[in-house]
């Protein structure tokens, strides 16, 4: 499937981005610490950075990070932001968090005491904090509130430091706090996938470096509600690439519980498929702001390492919005933005659908938006399906893409059903006829009153049975039951 031009004055074109090497003066410390940021970088990431960071950085590394920055600063309204790797500032030149000229050593001394700690450094106000020794402190015109996390590896190894700061004292939520965590996997995601490139031998080697990177351990437990996903990526072969998802589970009157199934992925990401190709199809589970939950299925063009690339953007951008914003519309658009902007040389389009759910009296509210993507099913607990949502434009094309958002109430007994349309697709191997939309409503019907990972996982197999054990697309299905 090839990828459709993008509108005309929507691709803003490639930022300027620009490193300071300058190391940083151990005199200009914070206080907190006086060892250099660079020297601090754990030793565990040496063979990561084996060829050297510059060959990384110059081969579209630096564009990226500074893009991870600049959206740090838009999503918290910072007008400063940057990311610091292995010693290298990657500073934004254009939108909301540019920032002109070389870091102080007061910024940089602040990323030192990041690493150093291994953890996040929030300073709402520098004139005051305790923290912060009188003779360090900045000129209040440059700098007051500071935030910054540090960017970890898969083996929780500091390889740098994402942060941003603002001119007048703020007082930093826990909600910003998750940004800047969420986004600084983003960061990591990059890196990873950027050396996986420069070192991997073949394309199982990159395929298990981005799997290490972007798959969570499980999806989280949601109270009152039972969330399953289950993952199939396409292959050649009957079970080629087969992977599980993880649900959370609550029974009815029964305390909290969980069951993780059996296979090699697990709660969200990308897939790998047969040959070790990496495949575009991901879902995700978080929780949102204003005590929403955000569950997303979607599908990037193509296969290999672009399609990766934004498979893990889409993802962690989406968890970024969404501390921020609840309606699913937006959150979409606001995604949707955020593709547009990101500098590539292989845009790709994505589908996605995104449901914010909140338990209320009586039930759950659920309200969802489609992007280009199949829409959702809900079956009642009397066993009737419905499709729920309406269809709206795919993302990273259009600088306005049509979205609509449509809201339910889910009694007891009810469930919602996102799937890929690796689901609908699947082909028979006798005559290729597709599984299609109506087998997969009998389907649901029929499934009685059982668990959302026994409904995640029935769905799998009757797609697999039906194609003959034989997958030619990616395939995903996400189960959301409220029990009775």
């Amino acid at each position: 499937m090839s990828a459709p031009e993008r509108e005309s004055g929507s691709d803003l074109g490639r930022p300027d981005i620009v490193s300071d090497p300058t190391p940083m003066d151990p005199a200009g410390s914070t206080g907190l610490a006086c060892t250099r940021s660079a020297d601090l970088l754990a030793a565990g990431s040496a063979d990561l950075l084996a060829t050297g960071s510059a060959d990384l950085l110059g081969e579209g590394l630096t564009e990226s990070l500074g893009r991870v920055a600049m959206l740090a600063g838009t999503a918290l309204s910072a007008p400063r932001a940057s990311v610091m790797f292995a010693g290298t500032y990657l500073l934004p030149q254009h939108g909301a968090a540019r920032i002109d000229g070389p870091l102080s050593s007061f910024e940089q001394g602040l990323c030192a005491d990041v690493v150093r700690s291994r953890d996040k450094l929030i300073i709402g106000d520098v004139r005051t904090d305790s923290r912060v020794s009188g003779n360090s402190r900045p000129d209040p015109a440059s700098m007051l509130a500071w935030a910054g996390v540090p960017v970890h590896d898969q083996d929780d190894h500091v390889t740098g430091v994402l942060w941003v700061a603002d001119q007048v004292a703020r007082r930093w939520s826990a909600s910003d706090v998750t940004v800047l965590e969420t986004l600084a996997r983003l960061a990591w995601s990059e890196v990873s996938l950027r050396a996986a490139l420069a070192h991997s031998a073949g394309r199982a080697a990159l395929a298990r470096t981005l799997e290490e990177s972007l798959l969570p351990p499980r999806l989280p437990y949601i109270p009152g509600l039972q969330v399953a996903a289950r993952y199939a990526a396409g292959g050649t072969g009957a079970g080629a690439g087969t992977g599980a998802g993880a649900g959370s589970e609550v029974g009815a009157g029964a305390g909290a519980g969980s069951e993780v199934g059996v296979g090699a992925w697990v709660g969200a990401g990308v897939g790998v498929g047969a040959g070790g190709e990496v495949l575009g199809d991901f879902c995700d589970v978080f929780p949102a702001a204003n005590r929403t939950w955000g569950i997303v299925v979607g599908d990037v063009c193509g296969k290999g390492p672009a399609a990766a690339k934004r498979t893990a953007l889409a993802r962690y951008a989406l968890r970024a919005v969404a501390r921020r914003q609840t309606r699913p519309s937006l959150l979409l658009a606001g995604l949707n933005q955020v593709l547009l902007d990101w500098p590539t040389d292989d845009p790709r389009f994505l589908t996605a659908i995104y449901a914010a759910v909140r338990l209320v009296p009586g039930g759950t509210m659920v309200r969802i938006s489609s992007a280009g993507h199949p829409l959702a099913l809900v079956r009642t607990a009397n066993g009737r399906v419905h499709q729920f949502g309406r269809p709206g434009d795919l993302l990273g094309v259009l600088a306005q893409p049509e979205l609509h958002d449509s809201q339910r109430l889910l009694r007891s007994g009810d469930s919602l059903i996102l799937f890929s349309d690796g689901v609908t697709e699947a082909r028979r191997g006798a005559d290729r006829e597709l599984y299609g939309d109506e087998r997969l409503r009998r389907l649901v019907a029929g499934l009685d009153d059982l668990t959302a990972v026994a409904m995640a996982e029935a769905i799998q197999l009757a797609t697999l049975s039906f194609s003959d054990g034989r997958r030619s697309d990616d395939t995903v299905a996400l189960v959301m039951k409220v029990p009775r």
